[in-house]
């Protein structure tokens, strides 16, 4: 499940702190900082990485777009799973994240991102 920063509940509020709290634990940078109306999910950097083997026998990571949620699956049916910030960053959570957060300042726009419902579960 996914976790946001841990922000004590004594401590005013304020309007600045807002990102901070709209920020998933595993994400590359604040959310928000990236370009306005886009979320982790058109990011080239969200997804998840499976090891298979090549032709020489050798294993390589290689990117897999996640897999969605069932249809039973009660506050988000037929939506995508959380999936990781596969940005490298040193000492970065690995955490997922999902797929509505909103994008940080190191958001790269995805050639194909994966759309938020298929046309079955629409």
């Amino acid at each position: 499940m996914a976790a946001h920063f841990s922000i004590s509940p004594h401590m005013t509020a304020a309007d600045f702190d807002c990102p901070i709290r709209n920020t998933y634990l595993g994400q590359a940078h604040i959310a928000g900082t990236g370009p306005e109306g886009t979320t982790c999910r058109q990011c080239k950097h969200w997804g998840k990485t499976k090891s298979v083997k090549d032709e020489h026998g050798n294993y390589v990571e290689k990117f897999a777009p996640p897999k969605r949620n069932g249809k039973k699956h009660k506050p988000f049916p037929g939506e995508p799973k959380d999936a990781y910030c596969l940005k490298p960053i040193l000492n970065k959570a690995k955490r997922a994240i999902p797929h509505r957060a909103l994008s940080c300042r190191f958001f790269e726009p995805s050639e194909n991102p994966m759309p938020i419902l298929t046309g079955k579960d629409a």
